[in-house]
């Protein structure tokens, strides 16, 4: 089917037609973008400067106002036509966004401590759920624990703090074997200047029939004061049962004077002191 001139001359008009409108409507667009867009750019809606060529961000110094001066960071001022006009106007870059810094890289590792408190059971504060002192424990105006303190008692207590004086102990068996001091006397003849040697002769026996090693003191005390004289001799000999072995022992150069004479018994099988005789009055 062909058309006829007019006909072809009809649509030709239409197409004309269209177009003119499309191109008027394109403007008209492009009119309203251009008066929309700086705005949108101003308030950080969009960046539409090339990425890499010029200022890719807007300016963000907070005391900078729109259509004013911008102050850089070396002090120096740009016009406030040329804020945001897509270049890089400040040479120190002040006008640029400060880049974020990273943030921490954050540990998520748990460390589990154990437990702490007054690990002290005689403190105040006591915690048996602590598994380390932590320097807490409180003992403010407690009175410490009293007891026997002494590991030999028979009632020694370990968690006493102050020994109150009621330890018990065992008591001591007595041996069987003691000495005893059958028969006693003394010699004196003169000495020298004004003194006598004076020699004591004993016969001590012992309660079991053992031999065992037997030491006899003898020691000079004041008469008129009982104090010590400072003469003190002693004899250590083997002795056996009920034996008769008379054993003597001379003091030399005793000056004159009153004493009173003490002889004591020391037994090592025993280990212990036992009294002798006891001479009141002796005159030198």
């Amino acid at each position: 089917m062909s058309l006829s001139e007019d006909e072809a001359d009809s649509i030709i008009e239409v197409i004309n037609l269209r177009a003119q409108e499309l191109r008027a409507l394109v403007i008209t667009v492009g009119s309203i973008l251009a008066l929309i867009l700086p705005a949108v750019e101003m308030i950080g809606i969009l960046d539409l400067t090339p990425y890499g060529e010029g200022d890719d961000e807007w300016v963000t110094d907070d005391d900078w106002e729109y259509e004013s001066d911008f102050t850089c960071g070396d002090g120096s001022t740009i016009q406030a036509s040329l804020v945001n006009d897509g270049y890089k106007n400040c040479r120190d870059g002040s006008d640029e966004p400060l880049e974020p810094e990273p943030e921490p890289v954050q540990n998520n590792t748990t460390v589990i401590l154990p437990p702490s408190g007054c690990t002290d059971p005689n403190a105040a504060n006591y915690n048996p759920d602590a598994e380390e002192d932590d320097g807490t424990c409180e003992y403010h105006g407690e009175e410490p624990v009293l007891g026997c303190t002494d590991p030999e008692a028979e009632n020694y207590d370990d968690g006493a703090e102050e020994d109150d004086g009621s330890c018990v102990y065992e008591p001591v068996e007595e041996s069987d074997c003691r000495p005893q001091m059958y028969d006693a006397y003394y010699d004196l003849e003169s000495g020298f200047n004004e003194s006598a040697n004076m020699t004591m002769i004993w016969d001590a026996d012992l309660t079991c029939d053992e031999a065992h090693n037997l030491t006899v003191i003898w020691t000079f005390y004041d008469n008129a004061t009982d104090e010590w004289v400072g003469i003190q001799e002693q004899l250590e000999y083997l002795t056996f049962g009920m034996d008769w072995d008379y054993v003597n022992l001379t003091i030399y150069t005793v000056p004159a004077g009153t004493y009173n004479i003490y002889s004591t018994f020391y037994l090592d099988v025993t280990d212990t002191y036992y009294i002798g005789t006891e001479w009141l009055g002796v005159e030198v």
